[in-house]
C-alpha cells in the first residue's frame, strides 16, 4: 500500500475524482431531464384529488382510502392556496431529495470508506432504475430513501460515539419521524437500527468492560424511542382512529409469491435477468465481508432491516404488493444501503487482481454494463412525457411486463402517423378526454409514433357533467402546464398547442369488458358539435378522432 500522500497514490486518486463528477452529472441529468414536461400519472393523482376538496386538517387527520403521502399533500395544499400548484412545483421535493442523496450518502462516509468504494456507491445510486424514477415522481419514496440513510447512519454514529452525539441523535429522530409520516410502512426499516443499538448495548452490558459505556447506549436508546414514539404518536394518532377501517382492509389483501420476491429483488436492483442477479447478491455478500471488518453496525444492522423489513412486509400482506414495483417501493428505505455493500463488493471483486490502474476502469465498465442491461435505456428518447407509466414502471424485463405483453393499441389513426413525418417534438397537441391512469391512456405508445408533445384537457362541462376528468374543472388553484379546461381553449386559450384532439373513443389496456373504462364515456358527437361552433370546421376527421387547428391553418 502506498501512503495516500504520495504522488503514485494521488495519481491513482485522480481518476476517482473524474468518475465521481461524471456519475453526480449522469445522476442529475436523468432525474432533471424532461421533468418539467412529465404528466402527473396513476398514484400521483392522490394527492390532487384530496386536496382539492380538503383542507389542512383534513389532510392531516386522514390516510385517505386511496394512500397519499400526508406531508407532502400538506405541502401541495399549501400551494393549492398560492394559486401555485403545478406539476413542477409538485415534483421539486422529490427532485431535491433524490439530488440530495447522490451528495450527502458518500459525503457523510467520507472518513471511513475508502474513494473507490464512495465513488461506486455514487454510481450505482446514479443509474439505480428505482431511485431515478422515485426522484421524478410526487410521491414520497425519493424522500424515504433520503431518510433511511440518514436514519442508519445517525445511529452509527451515534452508537460509535457511545450515546453521546446529541446532533446525531437528533437527525435519527427527525429522519425517521419524517419517514413514518410520509409513508407508514418504513418505519419497519427506520426503526430497526434503534431496536439493534439497544440489544448490542443489553447484551454488552453483562461484559465488566464494556457495562458503563453500554449501559449508556441502552439508556439512550430507549429514551430516542421513546421521543421518537411520542412524535410519531402526535404526527399518526389521528389518521390511525379515524382510517383504522381502511388501513385494515389492505392489510391480509394479497400475498408475496417466490416468484414476486424474485421480480422484486430484480426491479431493486435495476436488472432484469437471473444471472445479473446472481451475480449482483454475490458481490453483495462480498461487500458485506468487506466492511465487516470496519463497520460491523452498520453491516448488521442494514442486513437484518432489510431481512426484518421485507419480511413483516409480506406477512402483512399489504394490497398490490404482489407487484415488483409495489414491494421494491416500500422497501426504499434500505435500498441505498444494499446498492452500498454491492459497491463495496465490486471493489473488493477488482482489487482482487491487484492492479490498481485497473481498478477504475473495471469500475466504469461495470456500472455501464448495469446500465446497458436494465430499462434505463427504453425510457430516455426524447419526447417522452410518460416515465412514470406502467409502460416503463410495472416491470423493468418486458416479457414479464402486461403493459407490453398485452398491448392492444389497435388502429392508429392517419393523423399520428402524418405527424410523425415533421421533426420531433415541434407540434403540440391538447387530447381530451383522458384520464392519467396507465390502463387508461395510450399516450406513450402515441407518442413513441408520432414523436411530439401533449397536453391533456378536462372535457367538462363541454362534454358534459361527468367522472371522465382526473379533478373537478371547478377548482382553482392550480397552476398545470399539461392539464388544462377544454372550456378555457372554447374562449380563445391555446397553452402554446397546435391541436385540440377529441377522442371519440375511449381506450383501455387490456382491450374491452375484460378492463372497461372506469365511468360512462362522454357523447363525443355532441361535444364535437360544440367545439366545432366555436373553433370552426375540424381539419381532420376519422372514427378514432376529431382534429381542430389551434393555430389558424393546419
Amino acid at each position: 500500500m502506498r501512503p495516500e500522500g504520495t504522488p503514485a497514490a494521488r495519481d491513482l486518486r485522480w481518476p476517482w475524482w473524474l468518475l465521481g463528477a461524471a456519475a453526480l452529472l449522469a445522476g442529475a441529468f436523468a432525474r432533471i431531464w424532461q421533468l418539467r414536461s412529465q404528466m402527473l400519472i396513476d398514484d400521483e393523482w392522490h394527492a390532487v384529488r384530496k386536496l382539492i376538496q380538503s383542507g389542512m386538517g383534513d389532510i392531516a387527520d386522514h390516510f385517505g382510502i386511496a394512500d397519499y403521502s400526508i406531508p407532502l399533500t400538506l405541502y401541495d395544499r399549501w400551494l393549492y392556496e398560492h394559486n401555485q400548484l403545478s406539476e413542477w412545483s409538485m415534483h421539486l421535493p422529490l427532485l431535491i431529495a433524490g439530488l440530495a442523496l447522490l451528495v450527502i450518502a458518500p459525503l457523510l462516509l467520507r472518513r471511513t470508506l475508502e474513494l473507490p468504494v464512495r465513488v461506486t456507491w455514487l454510481g450505482l445510486l446514479a443509474v439505480s432504475p428505482l431511485l431515478i424514477y422515485f426522484s421524478r415522481t410526487a410521491r414520497p419514496y425519493a424522500l424515504l430513501a433520503l431518510c433511511g440513510v440518514l436514519a442508519f447512519l445517525a445511529l452509527r454514529n451515534w452508537t460509535a460515539r457511545g450515546g453521546r452525539a446529541p446532533a446525531w441523535a437528533a437527525l435519527y429522530v427527525l429522519a425517521t419521524c419524517l419517514a413514518g409520516w410520509a409513508h407508514l410502512l418504513s418505519l419497519v426499516f427506520t426503526l430497526w437500527p434503534l431496536a439493534c443499538a439497544a440489544t448490542i448495548a443489553t447484551i454488552a452490558c453483562f461484559d465488566s468492560k464494556q457495562r458503563e459505556r453500554a449501559a449508556r447506549v441502552l439508556r439512550g436508546s430507549l429514551l430516542l424511542g421513546a421521543l421518537t414514539g411520542c412524535l410519531l404518536l402526535i404526527a399518526l394518532a389521528p389518521p390511525l382512529i379515524n382510517d383504522w377501517a381502511a388501513l385494515a382492509g389492505k392489510a391480509g389483501a394479497d400475498s408475496v409469491s417466490g416468484a414476486s420476491l424474485y421480480r422484486t429483488l430484480l426491479m431493486q436492483f435495476g436488472i432484469t435477468d437471473a444471472l445479473s442477479l446472481g451475480v449482483v447478491l454475490i458481490l453483495l455478500v462480498l461487500g458485506a465481508l468487506r466492511l465487516w471488518r470496519s463497520e460491523r453496525f452498520l453491516v448488521a444492522s442494514v442486513l437484518s432491516a432489510a431481512i426484518v423489513g421485507m419480511g413483516v412486509i409480506a406477512l402483512t400482506q399489504p394490497a398490490w404488493v404482489q407487484h415488483p414495483l409495489v414491494f421494491a417501493r416500500y422497501a426504499t428505505p434500505i435500498l441505498p444501503w444494499l446498492l452500498l455493500l454491492v459497491a463495496s463488493g465490486l471493489v473488493d471483486t477488482v482489487e482482487r487482481l491487484r492492479k490498481p490502474w485497473l481498478t477504475m476502469p473495471l469500475v466504469l465498465i461495470a456500472l455501464i454494463a448495469l446500465l446497458a442491461r436494465g430499462p434505463l435505456p427504453t425510457w430516455f428518447y426524447w419526447p417522452n412525457q410518460f416515465m412514470g407509466h406502467a409502460l416503463f414502471q410495472f416491470d423493468y424485463d418486458p416479457a414479464h411486463n402486461p403493459y407490453v405483453t398485452r398491448l392492444e393499441l389497435g388502429p392508429v389513426s392517419p393523423f399520428y402517423t402524418d405527424l410523425a413525418k415533421r421533426p420531433a417534438g415541434s407540434v403540440t397537441l391538447i387530447e381530451t378526454p383522458a384520464r392519467a391512469h396507465s390502463n387508461y391512456m395510450p399516450d406513450p405508445w402515441l407518442q413513441q409514433i408520432h414523436h411530439q408533445n401533449v397536453k391533456f384537457a378536462l372535457a367538462s362541462p363541454i362534454c358534459g357533467e361527468g367522472d371522465w376528468d382526473e379533478f373537478p374543472y371547478t377548482a382553482s388553484g392550480t397552476r398545470f402546464k399539461r392539464f388544462g379546461r377544454l372550456a378555457d381553449i372554447l374562449e380563445g386559450a391555446t397553452w402554446g398547442a397546435d391541436y385540440l384532439v377529441l377522442r371519440m373513443h375511449p381506450w383501455t389496456l387490456p382491450a374491452g369488458k375484460a378492463f372497461p373504462w372506469p365511468v360512462a364515456w362522454p357523447d363525443m358527437r355532441a361535444c364535437a358539435a360544440k367545439v366545432e361552433a366555436k373553433l370552426g370546421a375540424p381539419v381532420y376527421r376519422d372514427d378514432a378522432v376529431t382534429v381542430f387547428s389551434l393555430r389558424g391553418s393546419p
